[in-house]
């Protein structure tokens, strides 16, 4: 290993780039195939066998209901919130989250209400959640950040004292435990993504849980235009169909997401312990009695503490070749797409804290210790060399 970090010319210490994520799918290809070939040839492709098949499975593995696939987590979450049929009010959540949150409220013509984050946890302040709230509000989407379970015990409290429905984005959590209870359960609904950078994966999906019969069958027919199969549209929905190809991906990646949580906790641990000592790096604090699934690894920099930005060690990581990403910059609150929601950093302090320090390093279950350890290396050795590498670099 060069002395130097690469930025100011020594060798990376990858050859090749490592990604931020890489789905759990390699060592399942053959029977994947397997179910493709099936699928295919019997000509029925979406929304069926494999997907009753699928939605059984994960109500079971959670402890739920229902189970309802979705197109994608965005398309759940605009379902979900449709099924509480709120003709009018605003919806409270996190500026804290990825765009698709707070689309998914517009797109149900619902006014958004900004809450801040917990400086510790990255999730919903519930102090800053009950000062918020007010009789235009209807409902609450809380949000498990990088799969680190909210308060929910919390939150639900509030949301009773308060009448407000409550529809967890848990788009990040599938696998994720809370009080050791899975995390889908609680609310009237939860829903998470299947997307490719998840511990789960159906390489592009969603999944909306539910112990209300009601809002599952709505979701259910919500996917479908809105309809029972009779073209009849009893509501406003879209198609939003999970196909048979995504769910028998699901299906085969299943028993394994467990093991995959387990391995993303092993290497947060290793993170933790590599960096733990080293000036102007902090971690995002677990819920108590929780477990996390990990979707992400954050650092906070402290850049009078660490001697570099967070933007500047990113650009330090990238010639390294180890890929990083900056979640969630931007947030909500400085979205193009939402003017009305402009705050300043007094406004949401720690949303505006987390949001400008945060950097996400490389995690998924196939990443081996050694690389592991040469990321962290990789961290120290940009520190060692901080005085000379943030002249090297313009923010």
């Amino acid at each position: 290993m060069s002395e130097k970090p690469a930025v100011l010319g020594g060798k990376p210490i990858f050859e090749d780039a490592v990604p931020i994520v890489r789905p759990p799918i390699k060592d399942h290809v053959d029977r994947i195939l397997t179910d493709y070939k099936r699928i295919l040839e019997s000509g029925m492709i979406t929304n069926f066998v494999y997907v009753q098949k699928l939605e059984k499975a994960v109500a079971s593995y959670i402890g739920v209901n229902h189970c309802v696939t979705t197109a994608s987590c965005t398309s759940g979450l605009m379902l979900a919130l449709k099924a509480l049929n709120i003709k009018d009010g605003e919806v409270l959540m996190p500026s804290f989250t990825f765009p698709a949150t707070a689309h998914v409220a517009r797109w149900n013509n619902l006014r958004i209400k900004l809450v801040d984050c917990d400086a510790e946890t990255f999730n919903v302040n519930t102090e800053d959640l009950k000062e918020k709230i007010t009789g235009k509000c209807k409902v609450v989407v809380p949000v498990h950040i990088f799969g680190n379970p909210c308060d929910i015990n919390a939150i639900n409290e509030i949301a009773t004292d308060h009448e407000l429905k409550v529809i967890f984005d848990s788009a990040h959590a599938f696998g994720a435990e809370y009080r050791k209870m899975k995390v889908g359960r609680f609310g009237d609904a939860e829903v998470f993504s299947g997307s490719p950078t998840k511990a789960f994966t159906t390489v592009e999906g969603g999944l909306v849980t539910t112990n209300n019969e009601e809002i599952a069958k709505k979701v259910e027919i919500g996917r479908n235009y809105g309809h029972h199969g009779d073209y009849n549209c009893e509501i406003f929905g879209l198609s939003a169909r999970m196909s048979e190809l995504h769910a028998a991906v699901g299906l085969n990646l299943l028993p394994y997401t467990a093991s995959g949580i387990e391995r993303r906790n092993e290497i947060a641990k290793k993170y933790r312990e590599g960096l733990g000592k080293l000036p102007g790096v902090k971690f995002q604090k677990i819920t108590a009695k929780s477990l996390s699934a990990y979707k992400d690894f954050a650092i906070l920099i402290d850049e009078s503490k660490f001697g570099l930005h967070r933007d500047q060690l990113a650009v330090c990581l990238e010639k390294e070749n180890i890929m990083t990403r900056k979640y969630f910059y931007p947030p909500i609150h400085m979205q193009d797409c939402y003017p009305e929601l402009k705050a300043s950093k007094e406004d949401l302090p720690n949303t505006s804290l987390i949001t400008y320090n945060i950097l996400c390093l490389p995690i998924f279950s196939g990443l081996s210790d050694e690389q592991v350890s040469r990321i962290i290396g990789a961290i120290i050795r940009i520190h060692n060399y901080a005085d000379k590498v943030k002249y090297s670099i313009t923010r």
